[in-house]
């Protein structure tokens, strides 16, 4: 990432890659958290680095739910640092090749509706916490959908982001 990708840090426009989704992990430590973000990011080079630059503010579980492409990655990085990460060029370069490869967007399969929890819904789903659990609620009393279409009539859930992510979710 050299003097070009940070000057188009102001030319690109400021997005959550298509999951909604923020960043990545948790930091270092010996805290509780620190512990879960060991179990949910794998081991590899570049998994330190990310720890202590994105984990001031992620959380391990939202990259474990999400995958994009290595554009897409790089895209959510431009953005962090727009928002104040702070990082070497090599640093960056380091933590977009680690989500990258254990995070790709050819490993994701569509998110089953009918067994994804709350943060799944909210970081591939694109819903607000509140339409999660109304959701969950749902399925709990009424079943697992069939179809998305199923989903038009629950009650607090803005069906309109079900559609547009349409070939990301399904009722399996």
């Amino acid at each position: 990432m050299g003097k070009h990708f940070r000057n188009s840090i102001l030319l690109r426009s400021l997005f959550v890659a298509s999951s909604g989704a923020a960043l990545v992990a948790i930091g270092a430590g010996s805290s509780p958290a620190a512990v879960a973000a060991q179990s949910v990011l794998p081991e590899g080079p570049g998994r330190d680095v990310t720890l202590r630059l994105c984990g001031k503010c992620h959380g391990a579980e939202t990259v474990a739910s999400v995958r994009h492409t290595p554009a897409a990655w790089r895209d959510v990085i431009t953005k962090m640092v727009a928002a104040g990460a702070q990082g070497s060029e090599q640093e960056l370069d380091t933590v977009a090749q680690y989500l990258s490869t254990h995070f790709p967007a050819e490993v994701q399969k569509p998110l089953d509706l009918n067994s994804a929890p709350a943060i799944e819904l909210e970081s591939v789903a694109g819903l607000l916490r509140k339409e999660a659990a109304a959701l969950i609620a749902h399925r709990e009393k009424n079943g697992p959908c069939k179809k998305l279409e199923d989903l038009k009539n629950v009650a607090g859930l803005d069906y309109k982001k079900i559609e547009a992510r349409k070939t990301r979710l399904s009722c399996s």
